[in-house]
């Protein structure tokens, strides 16, 4: 696999914005299993017993109630974005689902798949650079690979695989 032909940053976007909406109908999915016999989001967060004008103290713990699941929740979708990033591009398949659907995957610079560590890697980097600084997702249109951050430091890339 010497000729690889590297993504585009057109197909790399639309990917990431692909895996945005499956990420999100996940995150949806269990958040409605996991929180249904609790009463759902609103059940947990005790705003279903509680009537405004209560008592002052009920109030108070459903404030603080209602700020630990909402911190809880986004760290939980956090987790649920990189492990569908790390296991599915460690899988056979080489790709996320948005990646495979614009036919493109994740590669060794040298053409062969990545290890378990070098996904593992990729996908941590690619959480903290991309989703924290966003930003530097820009990267990949300045190398000659069109690497990004979280490839450059997995020795990854990114290429077409029609």
């Amino acid at each position: 696999m010497n000729n690889l032909e590297f993504a585009s940053f057109g197909k790399r976007f639309a990917a990431i914005l692909l895996d945005i909406v499956i990420i999100i109908l996940i995150n949806y999915v269990l958040s409605a299993v996991l929180l249904a016999p609790f009463g759902g989001l609103t059940g947990i967060m005790g705003f279903n017993d509680f009537q405004f004008g209560e008592n002052i103290v009920k109030g108070a713990a459903v404030g603080i109630g209602a700020v630990m699941v909402f911190f809880l929740s986004i760290l939980a979708g956090f987790l649920v974005a990189f492990l569908y990033d790390f296991i599915l591009v460690a899988s056979p398949l080489h790709a996320t689902l948005g990646k495979k659907l614009l036919q493109i995957e994740v590669l060794k610079s040298n053409g062969q798949t990545l290890s378990i560590f070098s996904a593992f890697l990729r996908s941590l980097m690619k959480f903290i650079t991309g989703y924290i600084f966003f930003f530097l997702w820009l990267i990949c249109l300045f190398t000659n690979k069109k690497q990004n951050l979280h490839d450059l430091i997995a020795d990854a890339v990114v290429v077409n695989n029609n």
